[in-house]
């Protein structure tokens, strides 16, 4: 056998010229988003509800929302009616239940966000009817019995223990004592509350609460629109209005600075803070958006590259804008070693001040644009995230029509108008925060000044 020739030598690999690595081609061109064919009714209930055809799967996923903000609940009612509510009612028992939803082939839950009672599922196209009465059932015929009820807190009691011991969450109850001080903040009761919830409270609740007036209903799926249509009205015909759901307005941001909260035992301090901002109907939301974005908002962010690529203060960081007891705000979130703490905190104000003294540039700009973009389209792409998404559009108060402005909006936003919104949203002093760990020096040494 001729023995092989040997493998040429290889060399150092040449340097990186000035253009390499080779930046990503930019994108194709923009194609606005079009609903798919559907309907939009309200119902005499007040019930409104939104069906759409997307046949992409013979499936069709189903969600439905009713307000129910913390600050007009007690929350460990609230969580034990959602972890109840699919299960009896007057007219079939929680076993029925269970083996019905296995032969359809369905998935079906219910949670309590802090915001709201949320219903989600997910079932074949041609259980769609059967489903849409079964909800109707939940919703217009319960059925909380003491033992269930018992049970259910019990089990919701023993779980709250693991829940409040993670920072994260016992910063973000933290943020929330602190924000409202004089309000009902309570987002995840404790033990002792859940473990003392009855029957009668959870049925008061339901009554009081859990009515169609406000609530928004959700179709996605190969469904025919007008034939759905039907569907929804006649299926929820029984869920009939009790009136109005009180208009019990947010409680007021009263706290400032920031405070030291102990938790015994944490391995890492976990950083929280929030702002007032704008609710998403602003006309000033989307530059807000892409403010926020390249701030704290993805991989690419302000404080990504400088909190966790360059200084290694924290586990990890971001900037969102959500509610914080029915208040629209901008939270800023982060996870550190306890002992670095107060130096990562200094630098969350240095980034906040850095907005003002060097705005973005255009770059910058450009491609947290290009990023909402096209997070909003991929939230668009399959029937669950289009039926997730426009549940929550609709919760906020905005119309259909946003999944098709919302990105034309993202791109007509100027550098000018992102300035604008930093100037007004992003000062330091308007954040309230916490700084929750264990005891130790490092609490001495916390400042936002």
């Amino acid at each position: 056998m001729t023995p092989s020739a040997p493998a040429p030598a290889v060399g150092p690999l040449p340097p990186l010229g000035p253009h390499q690595p080779f930046e990503l081609p930019p994108l194709g061109p923009h194609q606005p988003f079009e609903l798919p064919p559907h309907t939009d009714l309200s119902l005499p209930s007040g019930l409104r509800a939104v069906i759409v055809r997307a046949d992409s799967t013979p499936m069709a996923e189903i969600r439905l929302l009713l307000p129910l903000p913390v600050h007009r609940a007690d929350p460990a009612t609230a969580s034990v009616l959602a972890a109840l509510l699919t299960g009896n009612t007057a007219l079939r028992t929680a076993a029925g239940i269970e083996a019905a939803l296995g032969r359809e082939g369905s998935l079906l839950s219910a949670a309590w966000t802090g915001s709201g009672l949320a219903l989600s599922a997910s079932v074949p196209a041609h259980a769609l009817r059967w489903t849409l009465d079964l909800i109707a059932e939940f919703l217009a015929h319960p059925h909380y019995s003491r033992a269930a009820c018992e049970a259910v807190a019990r089990r919701l009691a023993e779980r709250a223990h693991g829940t409040l011991a993670a920072p994260a969450v016992a910063a973000q109850e933290a943020l929330r004592a602190r924000c409202f001080p004089d309000a009902h903040h309570t987002r995840r009761p404790g033990p002792d509350a859940l473990g003392a919830v009855t029957s009668e409270q959870v049925t008061a609740l339901h009554t009081a609460a859990v009515v169609p007036r406000g609530a928004f209903l959700v179709v996605v799926g190969a469904v025919d629109p007008q034939r759905t249509t039907a569907d929804v009205t006649a299926a929820f015909a029984s869920w009939t209005d009790t009136g109005p759901p009180p208009d019990v307005p947010g409680p007021v941001w009263s706290g400032g600075g920031i405070g030291v909260v102990h938790h015994r035992g944490a391995a890492q301090a976990q950083l929280a803070l929030a702002a007032p901002a704008p609710p998403r109907t602003d006309p000033s939301f989307p530059a807000l958006s892409l403010g926020n974005c390249l701030f704290g908002g993805f991989f690419s962010s302000r404080l990504m590259r400088q909190l966790r690529e360059k200084s290694g203060l924290v586990y990890q960081v971001e900037s969102t804008i959500d509610d914080v007891v029915a208040r629209p705000a901008i939270l800023i979130n982060c996870a550190t070693a306890v002992d670095t703490a107060p130096d990562t905190l200094h630098e969350i104000r240095e980034q906040l001040d850095q907005l003002h003294s060097r705005p973005p540039s255009p770059r910058e700009i450009d491609a947290a644009r290009e990023y909402i973009t096209g997070i909003t389209y991929i939230g668009q792409t399959s029937q669950s995230g289009l039926a997730s998404t426009l549940v929550g559009v609709l919760g906020y108060g905005m119309s259909t029509d946003w999944l098709r402005d919302f990105p034309e909006q993202l791109r007509a936003v100027t550098a000018a108008q992102v300035t604008e919104v930093f100037e007004q949203h992003y000062g330091a002093d308007a954040f309230t925060g916490v700084a929750v760990g264990a005891p130790g020096p490092w609490e001495e040494r916390i400042s936002w000044t």
